[in-house]
C-alpha cells in the first residue's frame, strides 16, 4: 500500500488512518440509529399529546406526529450524523425530500398502525411503535444513499464523481458506486484502472425464469422482475479497456449484494489472472510470520481472531479473505467483520453503541449460517434471490465493523505465511499434520464455500481474463496457491467448542521448537510442483 509522501512512519501512520476511515464509514448507521430512537420519543410523546390533550383521532394524531418528528430528526441527521458531507444542493430542499419521504412511509404505517390497534386490540402508542420500526431501513438506506449524497471521507472520492481502489497495485478499480469493503484500499488520487464498476439501466421485461448468457463476450445476468428486479452486466477487458461490471438501480443500493455477488468474484479471478489468489480465511502476524486460519462460514474464525488479538501479541490481517502471493507472503484485505451474538462473546461488547447491541441480535440471525441457508434454500426454486437479497440486506444492513472499533490491535499489510491451520468443528478432537494435496484441496473448498449463494454458480463459469476460461483460472489458482503454501508448516485441528485460540498459540510454538534453528533456509519446493508433496499420510501433533 502506499505511504503517505513525507510522512514519518509512513506505513504504520497510513494503515492507521486508513482504519480510521473505514471505521467512521461505518458509524453513520448508529448515528442514524439514535437519532431515530430520539425521533421514537418526540413521535409518541407528540401522538400522545394529539390524541389525548387535544382529543384528535389517533389515526391522524399520528401523521401530525409524524411532522414533529421529523423536523427534530432533520435537524439531529444534517448537524450530526452526515456532519462533514460535501452535501448537495440547499438544506430547505433537502428537509422537503426528508418530509415527503416520511410522508411516504406513512402509506405504510397508517395502515399498520390502525390493523394492529383495531384488530389486534393493541394500544395505539404500541402499534405505532411497530409501524415505525418496520420503515426505519427504508428512511435509513434513502437518506445515506440520496438526501445525504455526498462523500462519507473527503478523499474518499477521487476525481470525476468516482470511488479509486488500489488493492496492493495488483488490481485498481474505479467506481461510481461507494464500496464500504474495499474502503482500506481507497486512495485520493485518480487510478488507471483495470477494473470499473458503474450503474446502468439494465433488466428488460419480466420473463419467467432467471436469464444469464453470454452476448458477443458480456455475460448478461437478468431475473424475472427485468428493470424492476436484479441485473448485471460482466464485460471482460478487451482492446486496451478494463474489465466492466455494469449494475442496475437495485444492486447500487443494495452495495453490500453488488460487493459480495458481483465485485468480489470478479476481483478473485482478475487477481489469478495476475498470479494471486484470493483466499477465504482468517490470519494473524506472529513474531514468525503468519497464522493463516481456514474454515467453512461460520466455523469462528472472527472470534478466533479477535480472541487472539486479545490475548496475544498478533497483528491483524484478515478474518474473512486476504491475497496470497506464490512467494509465499499474505497480503491484508481487511474488509469490516460480519459480526454475529457468538462473535461478539469474544470481545468487549461495550465497545458497541448501545442501539448496535440491541440490533445485533436481529441483524446478526438474519445473516448468519440458518438465515444464508434459506437463501440457499430459496436460490433452487424458481424465484428471483438476488432482488430477494438485495432488498432483504437493504432493509436489514449485515452488522459490520472495522476490527479496531472491537478490539486494539496493530494492522499487517504483508507477512510471510508461517503456519496453516485448517480449522474444524467436532464431538472429539484432532491435532494432526496433514499432506500438502489435501490441504490445498481443504483451503479451495473453503474459498467455494464463501461464494455458494447465487448467482456465481451460473455466472462464474462464464468468465473469462487474460485468456484464461474458468477451468484454466481454477487450475491456475491451485498452481498458485500449493506454491504458496507449500513451505509453511500445516495443521488440522478439530476442536469441541469453539477454542481453538487456547490450542493454536501453544501447538505453533511448540512445532518452532522441533523446527530447523533460526536462520536455516528452507529448502525450495521441486520444480513444477502443483499438488503434492513427500508426505503421504497425516502426522499426529502432540502438545507439549
Amino acid at each position: 500500500m502506499p505511504s503517505p509522501e513525507g510522512a514519518p512512519d509512513g506505513p504504520r501512520r497510513h494503515r492507521r488512518a486508513r482504519a480510521r476511515r473505514l471505521l467512521q464509514s461505518l458509524l453513520s448507521p448508529s448515528k442514524f440509529a439514535l437519532v431515530g430512537i430520539s425521533g421514537i420519543f418526540v413521535n409518541q410523546a407528540a401522538l400522545f399529546a394529539f390524541t389525548e390533550y387535544f382529543g384528535i383521532y389517533y389515526v391522524v394524531s399520528s401523521i401530525l406526529a409524524s411532522q414533529v418528528s421529523t423536523l427534530t430528526n432533520f435537524v439531529l441527521t444534517e448537524l450530526w450524523v452526515f456532519r462533514g458531507r460535501e452535501m448537495r444542493g440547499r438544506v430547505l430542499v433537502r428537509f422537503l425530500i426528508f418530509d415527503a419521504l416520511n410522508v411516504a412511509t406513512l402509506v405504510v404505517r397508517v395502515p399498520v398502525l390502525y390493523l394492529l390497534t383495531e384488530l389486534g386490540n393493541i394500544h395505539y402508542l404500541i402499534s405505532n411503535l411497530v409501524a415505525i420500526g418496520l420503515t426505519f431501513g427504508i428512511r435509513y438506506f434513502v437518506a445515506d444513499n440520496w438526501i445525504w449524497a455526498g462523500r462519507d471521507r473527503r478523499s474518499q472520492r477521487a476525481t470525476r464523481g468516482y470511488y479509486q481502489y488500489d488493492i496492493h497495485g495488483l488490481v485498481r478499480v474505479r467506481s461510481t458506486v461507494h464500496l464500504p469493503e474495499l474502503a482500506a484500499f481507497n486512495v485520493a488520487h485518480e487510478v488507471e484502472p483495470d477494473l470499473i464498476v458503474r450503474r446502468a439501466w439494465l433488466g428488460g421485461g419480466p420473463r419467467l425464469h432467471t436469464k444469464t448468457e453470454v452476448v458477443d463476450g458480456v455475460v448478461r445476468y437478468r431475473e424475472h422482475l427485468g428493470v424492476l428486479g436484479a441485473a448485471f452486466d460482466v464485460t471482460p477487458a478487451r482492446n486496451g479497456k478494463p474489465v466492466r461490471i455494469l449494475a442496475n438501480w437495485l444492486l447500487v443500493w443494495s452495495r453490500h449484494v453488488l460487493y459480495t455477488n458481483m465485485v468480489e468474484p470478479v476481483l478473485r479471478f482478475m487477481l489469478v489472472e495476475r498470479g494471486h489468489v484470493l483466499l477465504h480465511c482468517a490470519a494473524v502476524d506472529g513474531d514468525r510470520g503468519a497464522i493463516v486460519m481456514s474454515a467453512q462460514t461460520d466455523t469462528g474464525k472472527t472470534s478466533t481472531v479477535l480472541r487472539l488479538l486479545m490475548h496475544g501479541t498478533y497483528g491483524f490481517i484478515s478474518d474473512d479473505m486476504a491475497i496470497v502471493g506464490p512467494d509465499g507472503d499474505i497480503l491484508s484485505y481487511a474488509k469490516p467483520m460480519t459480526l454475529s451474538s457468538h462473535t461478539m462473546s469474544a470481545v468487549n461488547e461495550q465497545r458497541l453503541p448501545l442501539m448496535d447491541r440491541l440490533m445485533l441480535a436481529i441483524r446478526s440471525r438474519v445473516h448468519s449460517k440458518e438465515g444464508r441457508s434459506v437463501g440457499h434454500a430459496l436460490g433452487r426454486l424458481n424465484l428471483p434471490i438476488v432482488t430477494v437479497n438485495a432488498w432483504v440486506q437493504l432493509l436489514v444492513p449485515p452488522p459490520k465493523y472495522h476490527v479496531t472499533s472491537l478490539v486494539d490491535c496493530d494492522l499487517t499489510d504483508r507477512a510471510p505465511i508461517d503456519s496453516v491451520v485448517l480449522m474444524e468443528r467436532g464431538s472429539t478432537s484432532l491435532a494432526e499434520e496433514p499432506a500438502l494435496e489435501p490441504t490445498i484441496d481443504e483451503l479451495l473448498e473453503n474459498t467455494d464455500d464463501a461464494y455458494t449463494f447465487p448467482p456465481f454458480a451460473t455466472v462464474a463459469p462464464l468468465l473469462s481474463f487474460g485468456g484464461l476460461d474458468y477451468q484454466a483460472l481454477r487450475a491456475r489458482e491451485r498452481e498458485l496457491l500449493t506454491a504458496a503454501v507449500a513451505r509453511a508448516w500445516r495443521l488440522r485441528l478439530r476442536v469441541v467448542g469453539h477454542s481453538w485460540s487456547d490450542v493454536i498459540p501453544t501447538l505453533v510454538a511448540n512445532h518452532r521448537i522441533d523446527a530447523e534453528p533460526a536462520g536455516a533456509v528452507a529448502p525450495e519446493p521441486p520444480a513444477g510442483l502443483a499438488a503434492g508433496d513427500a508426505e503421504s499420510e497425516p502426522r499426529p501433533v502432540v502438545a507439549r
